[in-house]
């Protein structure tokens, strides 16, 4: 699932990036090794079903209409006399297949909102003793109604009757034990509940079946026994997928395995009851809750929707805001589904409920008509803007600063985010689940330095903002530098990380002398030539670590780059981007994790601290060496294995990299935010990206005049750099936005710098940046003071050095004090 897209669905919503990472290899030209990853994916499969002694497994080239009408054909004669159950419309396909062949197939309809009645099947089949086979669909995703596999089967059996069962969006997040007298054929996709890419399908038939199945030509469909043939004497496929789909399915069926059944189910219950709270009182589900399965809900069309015609008006206005559903209305039951299947997240979830209340708030007239694609481009255009790369926010990032997140407040309704300024949270209500919360077995809160109501909804709307999975709010950006490093230590003395040398003065002492202390050593490497953090890397670097523009040098970060050799080593990328938040997204450039400074822009205002860290979700720490801590039993929260901790939890669930950091490092080490402080960094972050604009335009404007000066021998801004600094500097910044708010200039000499710090009137003399205000530092005399001279000079910092960062003034009148300092000299 790309950020694009909030793809509200059947099929699958996302793939993990360790499903991806198969997809990105071929091994075509090495056919042991294709056998060897075939058959590990039957023998994954074969678990899934129960082990089952009396079963094969064979996979399908294609999606899973054809694999069941390759079942169909190779199972059923035309001499049978097939039963086909019908309570939706994927019953309705297999009688249409069968049928098309001239196979005098009997049919018992039920309406799609009641499950199959075994006894109502076991009448049919007493009153017409004929028939050879049952063929019925387990999870009817027409409705979400789970059909009662086992009881039918045995019905089946009792009469010698054959079953045929359609279990494509069951199998995964439904138990279907085929140990014990199971049906004789399951037809199941690999883009379901397996979440992985389509392109392979499973007929999972008894071997009875397959050693006397007799096929009768009709289409252009396999023939599943000779299929079966191929796979037990040689291992090969009669027709074989792409490599690297056989892959990424083997890689998606090893997750299931290890995730489990049952918890995936619980997975996308969660999911389901989500979507169901978030559209009450606008739509209501189809189905009682004792019916609906966990794999999609089907939701009843609200008042104005009566046609194909209205229900498209819907569709065009959600497409609009950039969230896709189901497109077509159910026509017997006037209903419409969407898929629980795959990560569909909080944030998307909650801009469907936002889109439908504004939809049947405004009414559907104005789009009841056909939209053109230009008028729907158009519209999006309205609610999304460009970024550096092809990815986006789930909202707009003028709009998420304001509406991620949090909605309201559920009991008075309030639109702002409360200020929770407590401590503690009442343990009332059942004991058991008040231990699960504890360990960390659901959701809920215990006390501030862990979780706090304001920080929350500060943490979840600057993960949508900056396209993170989520986002820890701690007491201030050193701490959250100091929390992101560590939270990947093994606990063992010798891990390393690699790091960029141009760094902010705190951060350089945190990492050379503090980790040092805790046995985390670093090495430096060039950022202006990235294979050197490459050779730097052994088996226990931790990750790779700079700013993405460094203060106060400017010296920028090939993000993309160095995320790109991170994975190739198994090395998470982390990065600090104070200094441009808005202006670079580091996770959509691979970056895997990302920390603030919030105390600077996104606070904006110079009054409150803070920092962020930001996960993107997309590393996989599972089976790596360097991170045991993430693999094995973390004793620091009670043997807890952290991937495991995710089934369990929903809102702390999408990412075991801030989940570990929350629960241990900062329960351990006390570095909270105030309530108050995370409600102060609430108000910023809504006008940062008004901010961001003007103080980017400001600088812009502030460098050129500066380059110009003839008291200024140098300027250092990104939007004035050239060769491979560019290349770097427009890889990585949006420049929709600029190039940043931070210059650096120089003048004659340590004297003259003193000079033009001592007769500025309207910039404001101190060692912070990012505040609405217009800053300025001279190092040397400050920040850099206690640095030995040949140690500043060599990281770019002369005694003529004057650090600008850019405030929201008026530029003239910036201009003007910066004239006047400058006359000074």
């Amino acid at each position: 699932m790309t950020r694009q897209r909030s793809l509200l669905t059947p099929g699958p919503m996302s793939l993990s990036a360790a499903v991806k990472t198969q997809m990105q290899f071929d091994l075509a030209s090495r056919d042991c090794e294709f056998k060897e990853v075939t058959a590990r994916m039957r023998r994954l499969m074969l678990n899934l079903s129960g082990n089952p002694e009396t079963y094969s497994v064979v996979p399908i080239q294609g999606g899973g209409s054809f694999a069941m009408e390759a079942a169909l054909c190779s199972f059923v004669a035309q001499a049978d006399k097939p039963l086909v159950c019908i309570n939706g419309i994927y019953g309705e396909r297999i009688l249409k297949i069968l049928r098309l062949w001239g196979v005098d197939a009997l049919h018992f309809v039920k309406r799609a909102t009641e499950p199959l009645d075994p006894q109502e099947v076991a009448e049919r089949l007493s009153q017409n003793p004929g028939i050879t086979h049952i063929c019925f669909v387990h999870c009817e995703t027409t409705t979400g109604i789970v059909n009662p596999l086992e009881a039918i089967v045995a019905e089946a059996k009792r009469r010698g009757v054959k079953t045929i069962v359609d279990g494509m969006s069951s199998f995964g997040a439904i138990n279907t034990d085929l140990s014990h007298d199971g049906p004789e054929v399951l037809v199941t996709s690999s883009n379901k509940c397996i979440e992985a890419p389509p392109g392979v399908a499973f007929v999972i038939a008894s071997r009875e079946l397959l050693e006397n199945a007799a096929h009768e030509p009709r289409s252009f469909v396999l023939d599943v026994r000779d299929q079966w043939r191929s796979f037990e004497r040689t291992g090969e496929w009669r027709s074989t997928p792409p490599t690297h789909i056989v892959q990424a399915v083997t890689k998606a069926l090893e997750i299931l395995h290890a995730e489990g059944i049952d918890a995936r189910r619980r997975r996308y219950e969660k999911i389901r009851d989500h979507l169901i709270k978030e559209l009450e009182g606008v739509v209501s589900p189809l189905l009682p809750a004792d019916l609906q399965s966990p794999i999609c809900v089907a939701f009843t069309a609200p008042t104005g929707i009566s046609d194909q015609v209205a229900f498209d008006g819907l569709y065009r206005h959600l497409a609009a805001h950039n969230l896709y559903v189901y497109s077509k209305l159910h026509p017997p039951t006037r209903s419409f589904r969407i898929g629980c299947i795959g990560e569909i997240q909080s944030s998307w979830i909650e801009r469907l409920g936002c889109a439908f209340r504004t939809y049947f708030r405004s009414g559907p007239a104005p789009l009841a008509g056909r939209m053109s694609p230009q008028e729907i481009a158009g519209r999006q255009g309205e609610i999304s803007r460009p970024v550096a790369t092809t990815s986006q926010p789930p909202f707009s990032t003028e709009t998420a600063v304001l509406h991620a997140g949090y909605r309201r407040d559920p009991t008075t309704k309030a639109v702002a985010v409360p200020i929770y300024q407590n401590t503690a949270y009442e343990l009332d209500g059942d004991l058991n689940h008040i231990a699960d919360v504890y360990n960390v077995k659901a959701d809920g809160f215990t006390y501030t330095r862990i979780i706090n109501p304001t920080t929350r909804a500060l943490e979840r709307r600057y993960a949508a903002v900056d396209v993170g999975s989520d986002a820890l709010a701690v007491a201030s950006g050193q701490a959250a530098t100091f929390l992101a490093i560590v939270n990947l230590s093994s606990g063992e003395v010798g891990d390393n990380v690699v790091a960029s040398p141009y760094l902010y003065g705190n951060t350089w002492n945190l990492l050379h002398n503090t980790l040092k202390r805790l046995g985390i050593s670093v090495r430096t490497a060039d950022p202006r030539r990235p294979e050197t953090f490459e050779r730097a890397i052994d088996d226990r670097t931790i990750c790779l670590f700079g700013e993405v523009i460094s203060n106060p040098c400017l010296i920028p970060l090939p993000v993309k780059q160095l995320a790109e050799i991170g994975r190739k080593h198994g090395v998470p990328l982390v990065v600090d981007n104070t200094t441009t938040p808005l202006v670079c997204r580091p996770s959509v450039l691979g970056a895997a994790i990302t920390t603030y400074s919030a105390t600077k822009y996104i606070c904006g205002h110079g009054t409150t601290l803070g920092g962020l860290i930001v996960d993107n979700g997309e590393f996989d720490y599972r089976g790596a060496s360097r991170f045991p801590l993430f693999n094995h039993p973390d004793d620091a929260h009670g043997g807890i294995i952290w991937r495991n901790a995710l089934r369990d939890v929903e809102d702390l669930g999408k990412s075991e990299f801030l989940l570990k950091a929350r629960m241990t490092w900062l329960r351990d080490t006390g570095a909270a935010i105030a309530p108050f402080a995370s409600f102060q960094l609430i108000q910023g972050l809504e006008t940062l990206p008004l901010r961001m604009k003007q103080h980017c335009e400001n600088a812009r404007i502030v460098a050129s005049v500066l380059q110009e000066h003839p008291k200024v021998r140098r300027v250092f801004y990104p939007g004035l750099f050239e060769g491979a600094d560019r290349e770097t500097v427009d890889q990585t910044l949006d420049v929709a936005y600029g190039y940043g708010a931070m210059v650096m200039f120089e003048v004659e000499d340590e004297q003259a710098g003193r000079r033009f710090i001592q007769n500025v009137d309207l910039m404001y003399h101190v060692s912070n940046v990012g505040d609405a205000r217009t800053l300025v530092t001279h190092p040397v005399s400050t920040t850099h003071t206690t640095v030995p001279r040949e140690k500043r000079e060599a990281a770019g910092i002369f005694g003529g050095s004057v650090r600008l960062c850019v405030g929201i003034e008026d530029v003239n009148d910036i201009i003007k004090d910066l004239d006047k300092a400058l006359s000074a000299i």
